[in-house]
């Protein structure tokens, strides 16, 4: 059995577990932060190589267009091939802008059925209460 001097009151025991507790939890937020920000590190490097990809493809595209309108220009004057090719890019930016737009139509940027459930829990924490 132990003395009176080794044996710890109940407070200072819940005292210990809190405090045991809190650097637990400090401990798995460092470690979150620390995941987090590797994660977000490896995200930047991906963005960077899609950024690199997209400008490659643009050039890509603006080669195609130069293309177009060299070979159009063997049967036209050159001023000629490039105004056709405009419109037709014209035309299918306008069908591509409308087609976006009837799609944004469609959207709900407010989460309606997530205000809706929280609506209805703070009813019922209020009926609860009073």
């Amino acid at each position: 059995m132990p003395n009176g001097s080794d044996v710890r009151s109940p407070v200072a025991i819940v005292q210990d577990v809190v405090r045991d507790v809190g650097d637990i939890v400090r401990s798995e937020m460092q470690l979150a932060r620390a995941e987090v920000t590797t994660e977000l590190q490896k995200a930047g490097k991906a963005g960077g190589y899609f950024a690199a990809a997209g400008v490659c493809g643009l050039m890509a595209a603006a080669c195609l267009v130069t293309c177009v309108i060299a070979a159009l220009a063997l049967a036209m004057p050159v001023w000629l091939a490039a105004l056709f090719t405009c419109l037709f890019l014209a035309c299918i930016a306008g069908a591509v802008y409308a087609g976006g737009r009837s799609k944004m139509k469609t959207m709900h940027p407010v989460p309606e059925r997530t205000v809706e459930s929280i609506k209805e829990n703070l009813a019922w924490a209020k009926q609860r209460t009073t």
